[in-house]
């Protein structure tokens, strides 16, 4: 007999993709995985990396889900002054909007609580024409109840 099943992932990534597109509007697009078409000199890409069982017991499971944030800003030869400036205001505000949606309602009216930025790495690519910013988001979830 099959099981049923609510696809997290999905829920989570398109929340996220919403409240960053409700944010930024057209200035900064927004992708999940490889759908992106990098038709800007700037984007957002989401990449889900993993989950994690936090707790377990017969009524439901916590997992903590984790996904890398890509910002990208393409033409970033020789970085420096304002350019530099105009990518550290971008990932502030990026890091701001998720502090202020720590938690999430989700299409299947369920949460997403203790939604956070752990770490931010500037300038992951070696491509000297891209700056890349690479944000590692965490959140929690409660699934799989009776």
């Amino acid at each position: 007999m099959p099981i049923t099943f609510t696809n997290n992932w999905k829920n989570i990534l398109d929340k996220l993709k919403s409240v960053l597109r409700t944010e930024f509007k057209n200035a900064l697009p927004v992708y999940i995985g490889n759908e992106d078409d990098r038709a800007g000199s700037q984007y957002l890409r989401l990449e889900p990396t993993g989950s994690e069982l936090s707790e377990y017991n017969i009524n439901g499971e916590i997992r903590e889900f984790s996904i890398s944030i890509f910002y990208v800003f393409s033409g970033a030869q020789n970085i420096k002054g304002g350019s530099l400036d105009h990518v550290l205001r971008y990932v502030s505000r990026i890091e701001a909007l998720i502090h202020n949606n720590i938690t999430m309602t989700l299409s299947d009216s369920t949460n997403a609580f203790d939604c956070r930025i752990e770490t931010t790495d500037l300038n992951t690519d070696e491509d000297e024409s891209t700056y890349v910013v690479e944000m590692s988001y965490l959140c929690q979830h409660l699934g799989n109840t009776d």
